[in-house]
């Protein structure tokens, strides 16, 4: 069951999903020389895209999950990659390591969701005990001080439901980042998750939404937001 679904996930992503992604940010969003940050890189599909995208773009990926490390350093050599996760302060938290690494998440899970059921019938059980591991949390404005970083042009979030707690431990940054593309959930499989609440943050800091990508047959979505005034 899991490879027919990664079969058909990774077909609907890379043939549709990314190309749609790709289309939009060539025609509409321009960057020079850009500071790109990928907070969940996974095996770097993004960071791939945006690197073909923008030329001389330097890119700061965050993916807690070593094992995919190396695929994110061989696409190039303006490529830093840190093995370690963002979120809203720093501290050390365990991550779930589930069989499908597409859903390794520092989120609590709601064992209430029909959508989280239909996960674990088709990838095994999610947030088993015995896939627990530590890992180091920072925030991205300690990141951003400790390495004198001033500005985001593009900021990528993908954390499979603690996508506000990344948000919420950049408060100082994201005053100057220009373009926000996260994942925004369309299911109640993560405890304690709020689409208000992100929406909310990225109002308060001038953001307004100029696009939204639906995965095809999934129950989430990428959105992109543009930074309008400071």
């Amino acid at each position: 069951m899991n490879k027919i679904f990664l079969f058909f996930y990774n077909f609907f992503e890379n043939y549709i999903h990314l190309h749609k992604i790709k289309v939009f940010l060539t025609k509409n969003v321009f960057l020079k020389d850009p500071i790109i940050f990928d907070i969940g890189s996974h095996k770097g599909k993004v960071v791939s895209l945006l690197n073909n995208i923008y030329k001389n773009a330097l890119f700061y990926c965050f993916e807690p999950n070593e094992l995919l490390n190396t695929n994110l350093k061989k696409i190039g050599e303006n490529i830093n990659v840190y093995n370690y996760a963002i979120g809203e302060k720093n501290e050390e938290k365990e991550i779930f390591i589930n069989k499908i690494d597409l859903t390794n998440t520092l989120s609590q899970t709601n064992k209430n969701s029909l959508y989280l059921k239909i996960k674990n019938f088709i990838s095994g059980k999610l947030n088993n005990t015995n896939n627990l591991k530590k890992v180091k949390v920072i925030s991205l404005d300690n990141f951003c001080k400790i390495n004198e970083i001033k500005k985001i042009d593009f900021l990528k979030i993908d954390v499979e439901g603690y996508e506000y707690k990344v948000l919420l431990g950049a408060r100082d940054i994201i005053k100057n980042v220009k373009y926000v593309m996260l994942e925004v959930q369309k299911n109640d499989m993560y405890q304690d998750y709020s689409k208000e609440n992100i929406e909310n943050f990225l109002k308060k800091n001038n953001f307004i939404l100029i696009k939204s990508f639906n995965f095809p047959l999934m129950f989430f979505k990428d959105c992109i937001y543009k930074k309008v005034k400071n």
